[in-house]
């Protein structure tokens, strides 16, 4: 039998949203310390599945996370990359979702696009968020109706319409690819790579980028706190048809990911649906 959550009431709940604002605060700077204690460090990384790393960072952080979460809300579900997936979850109205470090290469390498991202999940949309990047010295707070900001001060999406000239947030090479995109991005459009994809739709989110597109599937860890702090600033994140994600079900992951500023979406998906369309195409 399939488990299903039951919506999560607030009124009958011990702790208010602002209490749960404050744990979120609190904890994801103390991860960022934890992390922080590790970086650039001769630390153990092994791989968890081919070219998929892992080290002692991460594991740190998320037990730090998981126990200290999890202790201060009795009743909340769990969800963690680095914590085996238990089928609970799927009763919990609400639930932490948590990816203790998102950009795990970066980190190794010394490099500054990493960050922890901690997303509370209620009834399958985020509620609270945040995306901490020490090493950028960028904290990034989002709670639903209420805004986000970074440092503690408000941020907005650009305000950019143009494709042509569009600050995209990934590989660059991936986006000159005639193969991969029957109707190609415009030469003029730049774009720049960075490992954690929380931490490119944040940057979205505060204006240094306009658009991001992975056809890569992502899981809840991946995007849940960013997708609260993109729509908070005015964005939107969504698949690469075109549906807003819903989190916490039986199979946490999601397609392909596309996140804009709203204003570059229809020209952003004009080149996805067509990329889509072939990837799926019968093979003859």
């Amino acid at each position: 039998m399939a488990l299903t959550a039951k919506a999560f009431d607030e009124n009958s709940a011990p702790w208010t949203r602002a209490d749960d604002a404050i744990l979120v605060r609190q904890v994801t700077e103390e991860a960022g310390r934890i992390a922080l204690s590790y970086f650039a460090r001769d630390i153990h990384v092994w791989d968890k599945s081919p070219n998929n790393p892992v080290s002692e960072a991460d594991i740190a952080v998320d037990t730090f996370l998981r126990t200290t979460l999890m202790q201060n809300r009795t009743g909340y579900g769990w969800l963690s990359e680095e914590t085996e997936d238990q089928p609970e979850r799927l009763r919990c109205g609400r639930l932490w979702i948590v990816d203790p470090i998102d950009g795990t290469r970066s980190f190794l390498k010394g490099g500054e696009n990493w960050g922890i991202s901690v997303a509370l999940v209620q009834d399958g949309k985020t509620v609270l968020a945040a995306f901490y990047a020490p090493v950028k010295g960028a904290f990034y707070f989002a709670e639903r109706g209420r805004g986000v900001t970074k440092n503690g001060k408000n941020i907005a999406v650009s305000e950019q319409t143009d494709i042509d000239i569009a600050r995209m947030m990934g590989d660059p090479a991936a986006f000159k690819s005639k193969k991969f995109w029957p109707t190609p991005w415009p030469e003029t459009m730049f774009a720049e790579q960075a490992n954690s994809i929380a931490l490119r739709i944040c940057q979205i989110a505060d204006g240094q980028f306009d658009c991001c597109v992975t056809l890569r599937p992502k899981n809840d860890w991946d995007v849940a706190a960013a997708d609260l702090i993109i729509e908070e600033a005015g964005g939107i994140l969504t698949t690469g048809t075109g549906r807003r994600l819903i989190f916490n079900r039986e199979k946490p992951l999601h397609d392909h990911i596309v996140a804009t500023n709203n204003r570059l979406t229809d020209a952003v998906m004009a080149r996805v649906a067509p990329a889509l369309a072939l990837w799926f195409a019968p093979k003859t």
